[in-house]
């Protein structure tokens, strides 16, 4: 059990007498809620280097320029019509590297590829 005391003084001037009080807090859960803060602080720490090591040991995979090029179209916000014709290819062309550069990357949409893509520096 942790406990705050504070100790008050008090003088009477009319009696000449002395009183004092001692007040006494009970700070439990405080210290237990600051213990546990510490803990996860630390734990968070080494989730955090190991999440970077990981991510600097896993190789980058290898994309071709077609398909990085759409990728940065689709960082510069662009829509796949868009992308489309700016790559003079169809549609259904743009879909087949998209659903490729998602298996390079283990991804699962275009906005995941393209945020795990600038993660990683490819593009």
């Amino acid at each position: 059990m942790w406990i705050n005391m504070s100790t008050i003084v008090f003088d009477n001037q009319r009696t000449g007498r002395r009183l004092l009080v001692h007040m006494a807090h009970d700070i439990t859960e405080q210290k237990k809620n600051e213990q546990l803060m510490q803990k996860m602080l630390e734990l968070s720490k080494q989730v955090s280097s190991l999440t970077e090591t990981s991510l600097r040991a896993e190789p980058a995979p290898a994309l071709s320029e077609q398909e990085k090029h759409v990728l940065r179209l689709f960082a510069e916000g662009k829509d796949s019509d868009d992308v489309a014709d700016a790559l003079e290819i169809s549609p259904q062309t743009l879909r087949n590297h998209l659903h490729h550069i998602n298996q390079k990357l283990r991804t699962h949409n275009r906005l995941e590829a393209v945020m795990n893509a600038i993660q990683r520096k490819l593009i």
